[in-house]
Formats: structure tokens, C-alpha cells, sequence
């Protein structure tokens, strides 16, 4: 889904939901082999579902999942996790990382009472993609956020689409 934004010269926001782990590595890999990973790219998931895909067990701090994600998208990722009770913990990962953790009074944005809906809004998000969005994460999914120009984020989701056709 794309943001409904009708100035073309400005970024917009992507929202794609992936069930497990590897539908999104695979998507990533396409996104890197097509060109498209100089967009900004964000991930959502729940630390929960991340470890039940990963196969491990028993962990409760979020370095392993820095870690991965590092390893994916490089050295300079902005990281971070912030708890809510509909979702239990959910980590963040790239340039987004820091609208979600940015603190006002003491608490990061994503913890306060619009909590994620409120952040996926802020940045551009339709009320139907917000709602959307934040019932997949909540149900499990994993959501890819890229920012990018229109004509290349059309694109983006085709190849997407296509990928996701052919399985």
C-alpha cells in the first residue's frame, strides 16, 4: 500500500506484511539484487514471532535480533524494541527506529496512547493502512516500511507482487 499523498516531488510510504521471516529475507534479497535497497527501509515485527521463526528459544533481551539485522542490512542500522500490551514487544529496525523511540516525557512515542497507529499516521499512513498494519503486527506479521519517490515505490510493489505470485 502506498500513502495517499498527491505531491509526487516528495517521499512517500510503502507498507507491504509478511507471515514469517523468510518471506521478508527473500523480499529484501529482491530488493537488494533489483536496486531498491537505497530506499529507506524499516521493519516491524513482534520479538515473540521472530524468535519462534528464528528457532530459538528461551531468549528475552533483543541483541540476537540487532544482530541478525545488522548482519542484513548493515552496520549503521538504527535499532531499537518498545513493549505495548496489545502486541507484547515489538523491535524496530532503520531510519524509522527513531520516530518510534523518540521519548516525550520520558517515554518513546510508540509506548503512548496511539502507540504505533499513532507513529504509522504521523508518517503518512492512511487510517485504513494504520488499522491494517497494526492488526498484521499484531497477529504475527512482520511489516516492511520504505520510503521512496511514487513512480519507484509503484514499481517496488509490483516486483513484490509478482514475487509473492510465484510462489
Amino acid at each position: 500500500m502506498i500513502s495517499d499523498n498527491y505531491n509526487t516531488k516528495q517521499k512517500q510510504i510503502y507498507f507491504k506484511a509478511f507471515q514469517n521471516l523468510s518471506e521478508l529475507e527473500t523480499a529484501l534479497r529482491l530488493l537488494h539484487v533489483e536496486g531498491f535497497f537505497n530506499e529507506q527501509i524499516s521493519v516491524l515485527g513482534t520479538t515473540t514471532q521472530f524468535y519462534q521463526d528464528k528457532g530459538v528459544e528461551g531468549l528475552k533481551n533483543t541483541d540476537f535480533i540487532k544482530r541478525y539485522w545488522t548482519k542484513k542490512i548493515g552496520k549503521t542500522l538504527n535499532f531499537g524494541s518498545f513493549s505495548i500490551p496489545q502486541i507484547e514487544k515489538v523491535f524496530v529496525v532503520g531510519p524509522l527506529a527513531s520516530i518510534f523511540l523518540h521519548k516525550i516525557n520520558g517515554k518513546p512515542l510508540a509506548t503512548l496512547s496511539s502507540g504505533p497507529y499513532g507513529v504509522f499516521r504521523g508518517i503518512g499512513a492512511s487510517e485504513t493502512q494504520a488499522n491494517i498494519s497494526l492488526k498484521l503486527l499484531s497477529s504475527g506479521s512482520y511489516i516492511l516500511i520504505l520510503r521512496g519517490f511514487k513512480n519507484k515505490l509503484k514499481d517496488l510493489d509490483a516486483l513484490l507482487n509478482q514475487q509473492l505470485l510465484s510462489k
